[in-house]
C-alpha cells in the first residue's frame, strides 16, 4: 500500500514549486533585516528590488501575527529612513537627471 502525501505536503492546491507563506514571510523577514542593517551602517539608499506579492492562498492563522509584526517592522523602518531622508544634506539627495530634447528622426519611406 502506498503512503499517502501528509495534507500540509500538497499544499492545498498549491502547484510544486510555488512560494509558500513561510517562504515569503523568511525572504521578506531578511529583507527587511538586511535594510535595518543597512541603515544601521549607513547604507540607507542601496536600490531595493519592489516587491510583487505572489498568488498565494488565504495566510494560514497560525501566520498572521507573524505577519502583522512584520508589516509593523517594515512600517517603522519606512518612517526611520523617512527621518534619515529628511536629514540628508541636499547634496546627497539624488537629482532627478535632464533629458535632452528629442531630435527629429529622418525616415525613408520609399521603400
Amino acid at each position: 500500500m502506498a503512503s499517502q502525501p501528509a495534507a500540509s505536503d500538497q499544499g492545498a492546491g498549491r502547484r510544486p514549486g510555488a512560494p509558500t507563506w513561510e517562504q515569503v514571510l523568511a525572504d521578506l523577514e531578511l529583507e527587511t533585516t538586511a535594510l535595518e542593517e543597512g541603515l544601521r551602517r549607513g547604507e540607507l539608499l542601496t536600490p531595493v528590488t519592489p516587491w510583487h506579492p505572489p498568488v498565494l492562498p488565504p495566510i494560514p492563522p497560525e501566520l498572521v501575527a507573524r505577519a502583522q509584526a512584520l508589516l509593523e517592522q517594515q512600517l517603522q523602518l519606512q518612517i526611520r529612513i523617512g527621518l534619515e531622508l529628511d536629514r540628508a544634506p541636499a547634496a546627497s539627495r539624488a537629482r532627478p537627471t535632464s533629458r535632452p530634447e528629442p531630435a527629429p528622426q529622418l525616415l525613408d519611406l520609399r521603400a
